[in-house]
């Protein structure tokens, strides 16, 4: 039997040293760095007069450093962040001469909207300030703001929460405890009365803000802890240091797009910004012709990624994105009869109240394009969302490509008689490179007893001529399965139960094609016995809930 415990993810760490967990110890300083990071922040002007070097940091962890791009003053979402001056503890702070091109920041006010009837302050656990400060990854600017009013009790709420961060910085050796404590920042102005743009953004919409690693304004989401629901707030007690989940998603993003920037990719757009809901649950999607690379060139492509970005209407998140964790679809049109569109491309599951992008390899379905020209794409989606999406073709060098693909198993509605389905005779033709299966499944429902499906992880069974592949979907073992998954395109921060793991799938992600190369369990050149069934189907899964399945089969051949 081969054992494929998933989702896996799909990018690692950008270095262990740079991206927290989210829940465990941080790294220090690599050892490599500490040597010289004493010395490495400050060189010297024509006058030898020292100079203050921010980029420095970016180098030792190895990130590429952005110029710094003067702008208007802007609150809203995505805008450049304009310069800013914020008095701190230490003096005076500005962005533009702090600058160093890979840094996330971090604005945390004291009394942030999101957490407004909450039984306790945000700053006043000790226990989540040392977390906060634990998980951020390294390449981190922290700004704490007070709603105090009056300097003198601003000043108090700094020093108290400055307490539990400095216990925090005494656990670390001296260079990781050097390194962290340059970035954090206690600021003295009153949070509504920052500098620039940012005092109006911590006053509206009030959840505190951030600036990303392209200087772009975000906002920080929902600091609700899984782990400590209250039924006299109604919601999830706050952890401050869920914040950190921001900076380790923005890591996430510039990876993915230095990634991006540097492939040799053909780009197609599909959807450009368009509206797209069906708020009476009709059914009703959205289409779009695109025109693809002509036969001779789909040939020389080994890969298939879809780019989907979900904004919502409006100039925030919370209050204005759609509420709720439902399926998007994008599905190819049949060649021969364009008004029919039933094949899925990918699959999506959205946001509870947060905007999102994600990229994700659907490479076997290649096969379904390899003739180019004009082709239809369907887009479903329920709730409202401004829509782009491209398809993103490239040749990472394999010896052979999809070349044909067909549905071989679906899903349906979980009862006692789900697995009654008949094993499959497939003829594999002995031009055939290589053979795999490719598998997209996502569980839904909420009904049996007890009341889990999509919280109880499914286990699934492909036997090719009797060989078990068993797709075990694993991260429902764990309150925090969806958030371990931000490296991999989870949202983070989400306003709803965001965190816990579902059966093969994330709010807020895509549903991922999970492929197994079966080439050394076929026969070619004769019939193939292939066969499916879900081996933890029990009394607990048999009542209203439903596998959402597709399984292909798929045939390489040489380019």
């Amino acid at each position: 039997m081969v054992r494929y415990v998933l989702p896996s993810l799909g990018l690692t760490l950008l270095l262990a040293a740079c991206t927290g967990s989210g829940k465990g110890p941080h790294d220090s300083v690599p050892d490599s760095q500490a040597d010289s990071h004493a010395d490495s922040h400050t060189n010297t002007d024509d006058t030898g007069t020292p100079q203050f070097d921010p980029t420095a940091d970016c180098d030792a962890l190895g990130f590429p450093s952005l110029a710094f791009v003067d702008a208007e003053a802007s609150p809203l979402l995505y805008a450049t962040a304009a310069d800013l001056t914020l008095h701190t503890t230490e003096g005076d702070w500005n962005l533009k001469q702090s600058w160093s091109g890979c840094d996330a920041y971090l604005f945390i006010p004291e009394e942030p909207a999101q957490n407004y009837g909450a039984p306790d302050p945000t700053w006043s656990k000790k226990k989540d300030n040392k977390a906060l400060i634990d998980t951020m990854p390294l390449n981190t600017q922290v700004f704490f703001l007070s709603s105090q009013a009056g300097a003198e009790n601003r000043q108090a709420a700094l020093d108290a929460l400055k307490v539990s961060v400095d216990d925090q910085l005494d656990t670390y050796d001296a260079e990781t405890r050097a390194w962290k404590e340059r970035h954090i920042h206690y600021v003295t102005d009153k949070d509504s009365r920052a500098d620039s743009w940012l005092g109006e953004t911590l006053t509206s919409p009030g959840w505190g803000a951030a600036i990303d690693r392209t200087q772009r304004v975000r906002y920080i989401g929902s600091m609700g802890d899984p782990e400590r629901y209250d039924s006299g707030y109604g919601w999830f007690d706050p952890n401050i240091s869920l914040v950190a989940n921001e900076a380790r998603y923005y890591n996430y993003e510039a990876a993915r797009q230095e990634r991006l920037d540097s492939e040799d990719a053909t780009v197609v757009q599909a959807f450009t910004g368009e509206l797209i809901s069906d708020p009476g649950w009709a059914g009703v999607t959205s289409t779009v012709d695109v025109e693809l690379p002509d036969a001779a060139t789909m040939r020389t492509f080994d890969t298939l990624e879809l780019d989907l970005t979900a904004l919502c209407e409006g100039d925030g998140e919370y209050g204005e994105c759609p509420a709720w964790d439902y399926i998007n679809s994008a599905y190819l049109c049949d060649e021969g009869d364009p008004t029919v569109c039933t094949t899925e491309l990918g699959r999506w599951i959205t946001t509870y109240h947060r905007e999102g992008r994600w990229v994700h390899d659907v490479s076997p379905l290649l096969a379904l394009l390899k003739n180019g020209g004009t082709r239809r794409i369907s887009f479903y989606s329920q709730e409202p969302y401004d829509v782009s999406l491209t398809l993103r073709f490239s040749d990472r060098g394999d010896a052979d490509r999809p070349d044909e693909a067909r549905v071989i198993y679906t899903g349906g509605g979980l009862s006692s008689t789900y697995n009654d389905r008949e094993p499959l005779a497939v003829d594999v033709p002995e031009d055939v490179t290589r053979v795999a299966l490719a598998v997209v499944m996502s569980g839904h429902g909420q009904y049996g007893n007890p009341a889990c499906m999509e919280f109880c992880g499914t286990e699934h069974d492909f036997s090719v001529n009797g060989n078990d592949n068993l797709f075990t979907y694993a991260i429902t073992d764990t309150t925090w399965g969806c958030m371990d998954q931000i490296e991999d395109g989870s949202v983070p921060n989400q306003y709803g139960t965001w965190w816990y793991g579902r059966d093969g799938w994330c709010p807020g992600k895509q549903v991922n094609m999970n492929v197994v190369d079966v080439t050394d369990q076929v026969l070619f050149g004769q019939t193939n016995t292939i066969d499916y069934e879900l081996t933890n189907l029990d009394g607990s899964l048999e009542s209203g809930g439903d596998i959402d399945l597709v399984t292909w089969l798929v045939y390489y051949r040489a380019k």
